[in-house]
């Protein structure tokens, strides 16, 4: 599998574990508060979980950058907080750039 299948792959299914997270708050929602919407303590905890959530997400890509930036012979430590501080953005970031070199060297 090359790199960027791996990519488009992990972004697949990022956004579809994402669209269930949205589904699941939703539904629980509908049918525990009904029309009344949450209350605020709710609200904060909601919240809470979004930002595990994407806590979760950026440490997920700051690893998958780490192992690609070695295989690549990067700076893994660059890569990961790229990672840890954008998410998807630093990986796809991460992917661009490779595939700029490429093309640089192979013209």
């Amino acid at each position: 599998m090359t790199r960027q299948e791996k990519l488009i792959l992990l972004i697949v299914m990022l956004l579809a574990l994402t669209r269930l997270g949205v589904l699941a708050r939703d539904l629980y929602i509908a049918n525990h508060y009904g029309s009344f919407g949450l209350s605020p303590t709710d609200k904060a905890n909601w919240k809470a979980i979004s930002a595990l959530w994407e806590a979760l997400i950026n440490v997920g890509a700051a690893i998958w950058l780490v192992v690609e930036a070695r295989a690549a012979a990067l700076k893994a430590w660059v890569w990961a907080l790229l990672g840890l501080c954008f998410g998807l953005l630093g990986v796809v970031l991460f992917y661009l750039i490779q595939l700029y070199t490429r093309s640089r060297t192979a013209t």
